[in-house]
């Protein structure tokens, strides 16, 4: 059988015309189900159900030397998540973790605080990510909308032309400190009620990604002071450490949504749903039969 042709077209990253090729945009090392065997369902076109056995790939956005440069921004993440314990599949957190009460003493968040000389690395990650779903067409990722300008200005971040200023699209982290399903939920535009994290603040508009257990919450625009200063310290890349709002995972919005995932794909999508799970199940059983 002759392979098939690679498409070409031009690299959206480094403007090189060439074959394209495929390019993960969630990274592999925090969606493959090789990692672990856990078999997620995705939610997130329409609320409709569907397996998901790898990370998100697009063929039509970087030719092979763009596709180096996201997958050594990756490695250099994934290094990172492992070092120091910063999802579910690579707990525990580190034990340099320092942990304090946020407000009254039966509160269930605390701050969570990481020595990482590295900071800047983990943010362009996160800044290599919001590019990525930025300039990909696939339906998952429409929600994350930018600029031309925007875009254009993250490109030459990513490719160490430019230095971002810690007020270009500010990240603090949310982490869940509890396990729970497998499940990989497309990155959102919302609003974020600050107030639910403690903080007597306006209600902020961001993106937010979840990245197996670990909830980035972004800003919309460049040039963000404002955001950068009621955020202060817990943004990421402005400090050679790593400040994080942490919860149970029992109770979270992200066990809520779930919930409510599954409540609603059940109903509207009742055949869909129970292949999808009697897939999970054969899958299951067959991993446990192996074992």
């Amino acid at each position: 059988m002759k392979k098939r042709e690679k498409a070409v077209g031009r690299c959206l990253l480094t403007g090189v015309e060439g074959p394209l090729v495929k390019s993960h945009i969630i990274p592999r090392f925090l969606a493959d189900k090789a990692l672990g065997q856990a078999h997620r369902i995705q939610f997130g076109e329409d609320g409709r159900p569907q397996l998901l056995f790898n990370s998100w790939a697009d063929n039509t956005i970087v030719v092979a030397q763009g596709e180096k440069w996201l997958a050594d921004i990756d490695t250099t993440a994934a290094t990172l998540f492992r070092r120091l314990g910063l999802s579910w599949r690579h707990f525990p957190l580190t034990g340099d973790a320092k942990r304090a009460q946020i407000g009254a003493f039966d509160s269930e968040l605390i701050t969570i605080t990481v020595a990482v000389e590295d900071a800047a690395a983990l943010r362009l990650f996160f800044l290599s990510v919001l590019w990525r779903c930025a300039v990909s067409s696939r339906v998952e990722f429409a929600e994350i909308f930018l600029s031309e300008t925007a875009i254009q200005q993250l490109g030459r971040i990513i490719l160490g032309i430019e230095q971002p200023s810690d007020s270009d699209f500010p990240s603090v982290l949310v982490l869940l400190t509890s396990q729970g399903e497998p499940q990989v939920h497309a990155p959102m535009a919302q609003s974020i009620d600050m107030n639910t994290l403690g903080f007597d603040l306006p209600n902020v508009p961001i993106f937010r990604f979840f990245f197996d257990g670990l909830i980035v919450h972004m800003g919309r625009q460049l040039n963000d002071n404002s955001l950068l200063e009621a955020w202060g310290p817990r943004v990421v890349g402005s400090k050679p450490e790593l400040v994080l709002i942490a919860r149970s995972y029992d109770g979270s919005s992200q066990e809520i949504n779930l919930d409510h995932l599954k409540r609603t794909l059940f109903d509207d999508h009742p055949e869909q749903a129970m292949r999808i799970y009697r897939k999970l199940w054969e899958m299951d059983a067959r991993d446990r039969k192996a074992k």
